[in-house]
């Protein structure tokens, strides 16, 4: 805790306190909690925009991408490894992320941590004077309690008596929506963004089989399948003013991406069942390839032990060569000194024995 507290307190300064104190300015103009948070997303919609619209352009340029990508498919049909190379050189090529679809969405959020702890400051204050005390001091405090109840759901209570239902379609956006409603705007409006950010492609049929797609493509195709799941499950059980905020942002982010890259694959009926297949195909390509990539290591590994083991041995034969003639020539150099003494000593015993006759005589 030592270490997450400075980091949550600096998280603080940074998200909460900013979003917080500009959604009280918000609702002191309009007067609406509601009106305040789709107000400020639109806000930050703006802000990051810049950013967004690079993103946008790269999803344009990856379906721009999509005849060259399906000919690259065709052609290398039988070898994924190759295939995969290519299609990667490609996005290099022309600077395309393929995984730019998702960015958008990771960039908000540290925007819901912001609004999440701008809810929480709501629901843990008893009185105003709780919330002035984060209220900046330039901004307007508050004399009573605001109203953060949502009252926009209010006219749909007359299908209460007609499916005998007992809910409540007034609540607080400090807490879950009880009606689920905005979780399930929330989960389909991010369907829809995440639907219009991929490229309507047809599938690749080579010598009349399919060719597995693109495993990057293919996995951002399972994340439009899955994300809205987990935006429906998320807005379930947070507060109702993230559903609220998520549903805004996901409609605005699906507005940009119809006037930079048009309907995508929105107006195509989704193939669950096909995309499935067609994860698990791409897949098993993948794991395919892998293997050969390890034989191909164990090949180049033995190619090199092999080459240094003959070095070694053509070291070997050179030493023993260079040792073996090293005896032959020394051997005639013993030799010769084992004359020469003998000769020395052969001389200096005829001078002992010429000595001994000459003091005879």
């Amino acid at each position: 805790m030592e270490i997450l507290g400075p980091i949550g307190y600096l998280f603080n300064l940074v998200f909460v306190y900013p979003i917080f104190n500009g959604l009280v300015v918000l609702y002191h103009l309009f007067g609406d909690f509601g009106l305040s948070v789709v107000v400020l997303t639109l806000i930050i919609k703006l802000v990051l925009f810049p950013l967004t619209l690079q993103q946008l352009k790269s999803m344009k340029a990856n379906q721009q991408l999509q005849p060259q990508m399906q000919e690259l498919r065709k052609k290398y049909a039988k070898d994924q490894q190759k295939q995969m190379q290519e299609i990667q050189a490609l996005y290099k090529q022309y600077g395309v992320n393929p995984m730019a679809g998702c960015l958008p969405m990771f960039i908000q959020l540290p925007v819901l941590y912001g609004l999440y702890g701008a809810f929480n400051t709501f629901i843990h204050a008893k009185h105003a004077a709780d919330l002035n005390s984060v209220v900046y001091p330039f901004i307007q405090h508050f004399t009573i309690f605001p109203d953060i109840t949502f009252r926009w759901f209010s006219w749909l209570s007359f299908l209460n008596p007609i499916f005998h239902l007992t809910w409540t379609w007034t609540f607080s956006l400090a807490n879950p929506d009880p009606s689920h409603v905005l979780p399930v705007l929330a989960g389909l409006a991010t369907f829809v963004s995440l639907r219009m950010s991929q490229p309507k492609t047809k599938p690749v049929v080579a010598n009349g089989k399919p060719v597995p797609p693109d495993p990057t493509q293919q996995s951002m195709k399972m994340m439009q399948y899955i994300m809205p799941v987990f935006t429906f499950i998320i807005g379930l059980s947070f507060p109702a003013g993230l559903a609220l905020y998520w549903t805004v942002s996901s409609i605005f982010q699906a507005v940009q991406q119809y006037f930079v890259t048009g309907w995508g694959s929105l107006l195509a009926v989704p193939n669950l069942k096909g995309d499935l297949v067609a994860t698990a195909d791409s897949s098993k390509s993948v794991s395919s390839t892998t293997p050969m990539r390890r034989s191909e290591s164990r090949n180049a590994t033995k190619n090199t032990s092999m080459i240094a083991a003959k070095s070694d041995s053509a070291s070997t034969e050179t030493i023993e060569a260079s040792s073996d003639e090293a005896p032959t020539e020394a051997a005639p150099r013993s030799s010769n000194n084992n004359g020469n003494g003998a000769a020395r000593r052969n001389s200096a015993s005829a001078r002992r024995r010429s000595a001994r006759s000459g003091s005879r005589r």
